[in-house]
């Protein structure tokens, strides 16, 4: 009778065991890092269970992506999505991996390529000699406008920074002057002392003034204000996306500067040293730089994945109620995804493969500046 008992305990316990193991097993927990995240999370979560998908969906409030990448470290929670320079740090400070990739596109997980933009007619110009050039960047510390050109200019020995990691004297002993918004702001200068060449190419707002501000105040800012910083002659290259002078060249940018920009006025420099037309950028780049992805340990990518491609099957086509891929009423755009989303791809290779050999090498040559 005591031996019965004993094995009734016993097999009791082994199914409280293996319950909790499925529960668990069944349980992603969503790290969001705004109150519209976190909000779009709780709803997707409680129209998993309308739904009667398998799984459930539970969400946290992370102070920022760093402090998401340590929750997911240590199990408090299981997914966050980031950008690709967070994922970056995630991989390498916290040993966390990608489940899936968003693919704007249906296919692949290209979000877009950073391209060198010049002036045709401004005759020999090379990437490979770029010294007391000008310069025209959309902004301090962007993937576009800084990651990528000065990682290109560092890993290709044209640069180099001193024991103290000093990009912005570094770049402002290489260019002759630039335009680079938000170099003088106290967050990218706090003790005042970044080049002041950085800003000789940027023009403020028509009554000059926020010169070289971190806004659309300063009419060089951004994608577009980068391509007019060319078109105006105070730059000879712009570094942008490449889909910036499409999106600005005949007619699609009514401002005045604009106007008489055309398509076959500009040409793209390739890292080799060559020059190409802007159509060309699959083979004349700097970077590929990848969509968002989904942040997760290793152990978890194939529990995730499932999990998210259930939820993908129910609510990304969505054409009415809860839509997985649209932030609509939640105050501001990509919320949990990108709004451009199309579908989540599974990642079945590290993190590396999916931000790819040129992006990852750009993110190398600032290493020096210490990420975890």
């Amino acid at each position: 009778m005591k031996r019965t008992a004993g094995c009734l305990v016993l097999v009791f316990l082994q199914f409280v065991m293996t319950s909790a193991a499925t529960i668990n097993n069944s349980l992603v927990t969503w790290c969001a890092v705004s109150d519209a995240e976190e909000q779009k999370c709780w709803d997707l979560a409680s129209n998993i269970t309308v739904r009667n998908i398998r799984g459930k969906l539970q969400c946290v409030r992370g102070q920022s992506p760093t402090d998401c990448m340590q929750r997911i470290k240590n199990g408090t929670a299981d997914a966050a999505s980031m950008f690709p320079d967070e994922i970056y740090t995630a991989g390498i400070c916290y040993g966390l991996d990608v489940a899936v990739g968003e693919s704007l596109n249906g296919i692949d997980g290209i979000h877009y390529y950073v391209v060198a933009l010049a002036r045709r007619s401004s005759g020999d110009l090379s990437l490979l000699e770029m010294h007391e050039r000008s310069s025209c960047h959309p902004g301090m510390r962007t993937t576009v406008g800084w990651t990528v050109p000065i990682g290109f200019l560092v890993n290709t020995s044209q640069i180099s920074v001193d024991e103290q990691c000093n990009f912005p004297h570094a770049v402002g002993d290489f260019f002759g002057y630039s335009c680079v918004p938000g170099a003088k702001d106290p967050e990218h200068d706090p003790r005042g002392n970044n080049p002041r060449n950085l800003c000789e190419a940027c023009i403020g707002d028509e009554n000059d003034r926020h010169i070289c501000a971190s806004n659309p105040r300063e009419r060089h800012y951004g994608e577009a204000g980068a391509l007019r910083c060319v078109a105006e002659n105070l730059g000879d290259v712009a570094f942008v996306k490449h889909t910036t002078v499409f999106d600005n060249v005949n007619g699609k940018n009514q401002e005045s500067w604009a106007l008489d920009i055309e398509l076959e006025d500009l040409k793209l420099l390739c890292p080799d040293g060559s020059e190409a037309s802007p159509s060309e950028h699959e083979r004349c780049h700097l970077a590929v730089v990848p969509a968002n992805a989904v942040v997760v340990r290793l152990e978890d990518k194939c529990r995730v994945y499932k999990f998210l491609e259930r939820v993908q099957i129910a609510f990304a086509n969505a054409t009415q109620g809860f839509s997985l891929f649209s932030s609509a009423g939640y105050g501001q755009p990509d919320v949990m995804f990108s709004d451009s989303t199309q579908k989540l791809l599974r990642v079945m290779g590290t993190y590396q493969s999916w931000l790819g050999p040129s992006y990852t090498t750009m993110l190398q040559a600032f290493e020096c500046e210490g990420l975890c």
